[in-house]
């Protein structure tokens, strides 16, 4: 199970983080994240292919952090937490954010499915949720996870904290092999 604010603690002072945010996530501040993150990339990432999966994937985690934090926007735990790392063999992507303990159980079971599935069984199941064309009322298909473990070619790690009755931190991380 990771734990992004352990890791955090652990990193900060690394080399290896090339990007750390702390704080709320606003779409102007997603796209701020983003450029800086390219620039970062484009400074220790040689390979375009691999700069190129590690942004799409940046901008999923962004999007899904971005687009999940409305449930708790009335609430004192809002502050999110997001890290790219570059090690000798991956990049990592490394969020955490605060969920409604609602919604825990069925995120992990949706991780938890999609994790499991083969690169053909997980093709096959995203091509047919796009053609299925069913928008949640937030305007999302729920392709984000899918995307995470199809373009970086790995299951996702992920764990959640109880934080009290109604909420829980969730921490993801994403890696993507070089």
């Amino acid at each position: 199970m990771i734990d992004t604010l352990k890791k955090f603690k652990n990193l900060e002072e690394s080399e290896e983080l090339l990007l750390a945010y702390q704080g709320i996530i606003t779409d102007s501040l997603t796209n701020n994240l983003l450029t800086l993150a390219e620039n970062k990339l484009a400074m220790v990432e040689y390979n375009s292919r691999i700069k190129k999966k590690v942004f799409n994937i940046l901008v999923e985690v962004l999007q899904n952090i971005y687009h999940n934090q409305e449930e708790i926007r009335n609430s004192t735990f809002q502050e999110i937490l997001v890290m790219v790392v570059k090690t000798s063999s991956s990049y990592e992507i490394i969020s955490g954010n605060y969920i409604d303990q609602k919604n825990k159980s069925l995120l992990k079971k949706r991780i938890e499915e999609i994790n499991q599935l083969t690169n053909d069984e997980l093709r096959t199941k995203y091509r047919s949720k796009l053609d299925e064309g069913v928008f949640s009322d937030k305007g999302r298909a729920g392709l984000g996870i899918m995307d995470m473990v199809r373009k970086s070619g790995r299951p996702l790690q992920f764990g959640f904290k109880t934080i009290d009755d109604n909420y829980a931190y969730f921490s993801l991380q994403v890696t993507i092999k070089h």
